[in-house]
């Protein structure tokens, strides 16, 4: 059976490897730097490539420092919880993503808030919305006003 430090290290090579070829097909245009658009989302790649290596190799020189075996299903006794736990934040996001484009930024940002605070075990209240419609707020004007980045209104995009 495999340390978790080690399927952590993999993990982080594959996620960084998948990265990485998503971000060299970033297009460029004439208007480009040197860099480009793709310079640091391919740094990100190789980074998270090089940690992912770093993580696996150290759990490799442990295991054989060690040199015992240690009990490894002891070491992954509760995981199966974390893992789906992980899950519903990813469905959250993927939600997300999937109605940003219909409901417009500042919605679907405000959700986005309520739903991971709810998810963590906050409890109900006039605070949570609160809390959402705020940070929504400042999010987009954090992009939209201060950095000009555009954002998909969706629903605001009428008014």
């Amino acid at each position: 059976m495999l340390s978790r430090d080690f399927v952590s290290g993999l993990s982080a090579i594959l996620i960084g490897g998948i990265y990485l070829v998503f971000a060299c097909q970033l297009r460029t245009s004439a208007l480009d730097d040197s860099v480009g658009p793709g310079g640091l989302p391919r740094t990100y790649g190789w980074l998270l490539m090089a940690l992912g290596l770093m993580i696996a190799a150290g759990a490799i020189f442990k295991q054989m420092r060690s040199g015992t075996v240690f009990d490894l299903k002891l070491e992954w006794k509760g995981q199966g919880r974390r893992i789906v736990w992980a899950a519903g934040l990813l469905a959250i996001g993927v939600c997300y993503i999937a109605g940003v484009s219909t409901f417009g930024y500042p919605l679907a940002i405000a959700l986005l808030l309520v739903a991971v605070a709810l998810y963590q075990g906050a409890k109900p209240g006039l605070h949570i919305v609160a809390i959402g419609l705020g940070g929504a707020a400042f999010l987009w004007a954090v992009f939209v006003l201060v950095l000009g980045v555009s954002m998909p209104m969706g629903l605001f995009a009428s008014l």
